[in-house]
């Protein structure tokens, strides 16, 4: 089983590319195409269906022009939020 701090920092990720995506003014369907996916794996990475493969994740950085490791440090500051 996962532990918090896993699943709020994966739940910050999808935010965070979500809004990389927004940012650049692109549809899924638009990122998709320029990456050579299909919409559905961008629709299923942003809702949290399918996990991001880190070739994935630079890949994201690479089209959607973000420094990665910028990411990685908010990831890395993000911790569970217990109720």
């Amino acid at each position: 089983m996962e532990n918090a701090t896993a699943l709020a920092r994966a739940a910050v990720l999808r935010i965070l590319l979500v809004e990389r995506r927004k940012h650049a003014k692109l549809t899924q369907a638009q990122l998709a195409k320029k990456l050579g996916w299909e919409q559905s794996t961008i629709s299923m990475l942003e809702s949290g269906q399918r996990r991001i493969e880190v070739v994935e994740f630079m890949a994201l950085a690479d089209t959607l022009d973000f420094d990665p490791t910028e990411i990685i440090r908010q990831l890395r500051a993000t911790k569970a939020i217990h109720r």
